[in-house]
């Protein structure tokens, strides 16, 4: 491997021009790619749509409308929200929307009171004055019981607006705008108008991601700025520094065009992938800067430092791209879309950065640096041999770890056994709502609606016949609702459907005929049957209700026995359960099972890979790969100790930190075989390779948590600040398993073996 990396170090002195002229054209290409990025926040992201949860959920979602806008209507008192004023004032927001493109369905206030002015004048009109007014509202001067919906409490009145099922995210956008067009325009006395709901978080969340990416971004350049001029001393000016920093950033600009060009839009465990590559960039950058440097202070020409740190560094860096790939690669596996699209965008990141510190970075500074002679640069290196701060405290530290090597062994160990036992202890976050800050207004105003209502619609049952309303079906049907809202396990607030509607209108029976089913369905109002049946008759929903805060185990529970109902539904009808619980525990199970999957995987293939390229030497491989995998035990703990629940992005840490810290101990090793070679023995091999590489690793550790640690500043979504904090205190785990773990295992085990040998020879 060293002689290809010597041929590739001759080829970069020697057709740097044409290199860096390549690099160009790619970048031209990248940038237009760019501008082909597109935002995903909706369920897609979560659930996969081969998968038949969400098939069965987008048929649901054509129908009848899964996406809603809620206007919420707010006043001091009751009084105020029904005034003729203020109610005129909501009907006319209600018949705005009702012709909007893309809308199914628009219930609220206004449409009530003129589906019962039409029964007592033959009108829809709205009541002429006060006094009708609240003669339709109030009995004895209590809210009647089924306006309790659209007025939840005192101070709360609604309108809810039902999307179509195919309606595109464009036109989504622009109902929401009309909304909040016409909330503005409405002409209320003493309330304040809002909107919410999910479509509305969706659309918001597009410029929040763009947002937060940018805030994100503009830290971690600024943190690396930092950690560079701090960290990384090399020669020349001290601007010098920051080269790694604008390598990264070309190869950040390649993943991007990456993504445009292949269609991989950004969500909210993607909208990570900038910062991450920055920080693991400069990482694979200072590598590449710092051996050059090295062989430059020993008074090499130019060309030979160029030449013998690709011979050198470039084998270690590429080996560890490639087993950080195969850990990264077990993301694939998840059941999450979101996760599987994180990790093409890290490997695919990995690789760029890799081939442009390699083919940007190094021709570079050749350029640079080629314009002094030999004697200038041998001059500049004996003048700068010094060792610095981090040297000296390496210098201390490796003697210590390679006395303590049973101690350091079992400590490690033992926080690895109780992070895994701990690991069924940490809860999963599936609620996407709660990955966004809940003290956002629009969240606020979510959440507030959902507990005023008493809860929030679980499931569907989507009943589908050539004619499901035919009198046996709706009896079934019915039958349905009463079980459901008759088991006392979970906590139901409703089941309704088309036919407790009908049943309602037929004095609490279904009526024995066609004709009289018919004839009942014909007082129902269109825009309340549009959200119950579809106009030929062939497919009906039934509504589940559940409280507020019911656990994912609880919904389990329910979807069991629901399942168990529509078991046996009429001859010629079948029934499937769908919705938002569905999802729930769908995503729950992607996120648990899949993310142990991604796990093993993860240490699997990298294992492999590295014993391949190891060629075939089991020790190194095991001993390479157990120190990273003990990490993930630790990362458990913090966790634990943390309240941080598993989400979709905390799911991939396993796959992410054997990625991640597998470098670290690969060049830790690779340095520490190159002193062995030259002869030296265990202790003091070590001694030079902490020594040696230990500032870059340390450097290379620091920039990757300056990259996680500007995801902190993602304020909007917790998911990535959660995110963030643990996989900074993993990527100081693996710094501290590569300086102080790894090495006393590979000491111990080599000094073993050199003490066999020794027998062995004696004996002879």
């Amino acid at each position: 491997m060293n002689t290809l990396f010597r041929h590739l170090g001759r080829f970069i002195e020697n057709r740097r021009i044409l290199i860096i002229g390549i690099g160009v054209l790619f970048l031209v290409g990248s940038l237009y790619g760019a501008t082909r990025l597109t935002f995903a926040t909706g369920i897609e992201t979560m659930v996969s749509t081969d998968s038949q949860v969400y098939q069965d959920y987008l048929e649901f979602n054509e129908h009848f409308g899964a996406e809603t806008i809620i206007v919420l209507a707010r006043a001091e008192r009751l009084s105020d929200l029904t005034s003729l004023q203020n109610i005129t004032a909501l009907d006319t927001i209600e018949q705005q929307l009702s012709s909007e493109s893309g809308v199914l369905s628009v219930i609220g206030p206004g449409f009530a009171l003129r589906q019962a002015m039409a029964q007592i004048t033959g009108a829809a009109i709205l009541p002429p004055d006060q006094m009708t007014l609240d003669s339709i509202l109030f009995d004895n001067g209590v809210l009647r019981p089924d306006l309790k919906n659209l007025f939840p409490s005192d101070g709360l009145s609604i309108v809810i607006i039902t999307l179509k099922g195919d309606v595109a995210a464009e036109q989504i956008d622009a109902v929401v705008a009309s909304v909040q067009s016409a909330i503005e325009r409405a002409s209320f006395v003493g309330v304040e108008g809002s909107v919410t709901g999910t479509s509305v978080i969706f659309s918001e969340m597009e410029t929040l991601l763009s947002k937060s990416m940018g805030i994100m971004v503009g830290i971690s350049i600024l943190l690396m700025l930092l950690i560079l001029a701090v960290v990384f001393s090399v020669r020349g000016f001290f601007a010098w520094r920051w080269l790694p920093l604008g390598a990264v950033i070309i190869g950040s600009i390649y993943v991007f065009g990456m993504m445009g060009w292949l269609s991989v839009p950004v969500t909210m465990v993607s909208m990570a992938i900038l910062p991450i590559l920055i920080g693991l960039g400069v990482d694979y950058a200072v590598q590449f800067h710092n051996r050059y440097d090295e062989e430059a202070r020993r008074g090499e020409t130019v060309a030979e430092a160029i030449i013998d740190s690709v011979t050198h560094i470039g084998p270690a860096i590429a080996i560890a791209i490639v087993a950080a790939a195969l850990g990264f690669i077990a993301l694939f596996i998840s059941p999450v879309p979101m996760i599987q699209q994180f990790g093409l965008m890290l490997v695919l990141g990995i690789i760029a950065c890799y081939l442009v510190s390699l083919f940007i970075l190094l021709p570079v500074l050749y350029m640079h640096d080629r314009r002094k002679n030999s004697k200038t640069t041998a001059k500049l290196g004996k003048n700068t041999t010094q060792t610095g701060l981090v040297e000296r405290g390496l210098e201390k530290l490796a003697p210590w770890v390679i006395r303590n090597p049973l101690l350091i062994i079992i400590v490690a160990g033992v926080f690895a056994v109780v992070g895994v036992i701990l690991d069924n202890r940490i809860p999963t976050e599936t609620d996407e709502f709660k990955y966004i800050s809940q003290d956002l207004p629009i969240m606020k105003d979510f959440n507030e609606l959902s507990q005023i209502s008493g809860g929030s619609a679980a499931f569907n049952i989507l009943v589908k016949g050539s004619n499901v309303i035919s009198p046996e079906t709706l009896k079934w049907m019915l039958e349905i609702e009463g079980q459901i809202l008759d088991q006392s396990t979970v906590p139901v607030v409703s089941a309704s459907g088309i036919a407790d509607t009908v049943a309602q209108i037929g004095q609490g029976q279904i009526p024995p005929t066609q004709a009289a089913v018919d004839q009942a369905l014909d007082y129902i109002p269109s825009l309340l049957k549009a959200n119950l049946l579809t106009p030929d008759n062939a497919l009906a929903n039934i509504t589940v209700r559940t409280g507020p805060e019911v656990s994912i185990a609880k919904l389990q529970e329910l979807k069991t026995l629901i399942e168990g109902y529509v078991a046996s539904p009429p001859v010629g009808v079948t029934a499937v359960v769908t919705g938002q619980g569905i999802l729930g525990i769908e995503i729950l199970n992607s996120l648990t099972t899949g993310r142990t999957e991604m796990t093993l995987l993860g240490v699997g293939l990298v294992f492999i890979g590295l014993f391949l390229l190891f060629r075939f030497n089991l020790p190194r491989a095991l001993i390479a790969t157990l120190p990273i995998a003990m990490i993930i035990g630790w990362s458990n703990i913090v966790m634990f100790l943390g309240s941080i629940k598993y989400t979709a992005l905390t799911a991939t840490l396993g796959s992410l930190i054997i990625g991640i810290g597998v470098e670290f101990t690969i060049l830790m090793m690779m340095r520490y075989n190159e002193e062995r070679n030259k002869g030296e023995d265990p202790k003091t091999a070590m001694t030079t390779a902490m020594t040696k590489i230990g500032r870059a690793v340390i450097t290379s550790g620091l920039t990757v948590i300056g990259g996680f640690g500007a995801l902190l500043f993602a304020r909007d979504f917790p998911i990535v600040t959660d995110f963030g904090a643990v996989t900074m205190i993993n990527v100081g785990f693996a710094l501290v398993s590569s300086l102080v773990v790894l090495p006393t295992v590979i000491v111990a085990v080599d000094t073993r073996k050199e003490r066999k040998l020794s027998k062995l020879g004696g004996s002879g």
